[in-house]
């Protein structure tokens, strides 16, 4: 049987215990998750799963008729300019419209790619290593002996 107490925090696993792990993490994760699925699909048909219930999930509210309800809004005197967002479309949607070239030239020096979130992968991974700011962030003053 599975219990928490086998499930040590991260900071008392050492490295090699960590390496072992991360590798199975992914299939472990998958395997969780089907549990959870099958657990729910078997409560939906009614099999009893000890210690649990089945509940109404939680969801948002939204309208249903926008246009009706823009309609009544307008109605009860609000600015129909007020009810809306205006929002830029999205990179590639835009990238589509004006074509990839074009839009390089016209807004390219606008866009930015950002550096991405630092991720561990295995060692045989093609992309390469990531660099930490340390250094930049200490200047040049970086390893020496403070006084």
């Amino acid at each position: 049987m599975i219990n928490k107490d086998m499930l040590r925090d991260p900071d008392l696993l050492d490295p090699t215990e960590i390496a072992a792990l991360l590798p199975v993490l992914d299939e472990f994760i998958d395997w969780a998750t089907k549990v959870q699925e099958y657990a729910l699909k078997q409560a939906l048909n009614g099999t009893e799963i000890p210690g649990y219930k089945l509940v109404e999930g939680k969801t948002k509210r939204r309208i249903t008729d926008e246009d009706a309800a823009v309609k009544a809004l307008v109605a009860a005197g609000y600015n129909e300019a007020l009810l809306y967002e205006r929002k830029l479309l999205a990179l590639t949607k835009l990238e589509s419209l004006v074509t990839k070239k074009k839009f390089a030239q016209i807004v390219g020096d606008y866009v930015e790619k950002p550096k991405g979130a630092p991720a561990l992968v295995p060692e045989d991974d093609p992309r390469e290593p990531y660099k930490t700011d340390a250094a930049e962030d200490f200047g040049d003053g970086f390893g020496e002996n403070f006084d």
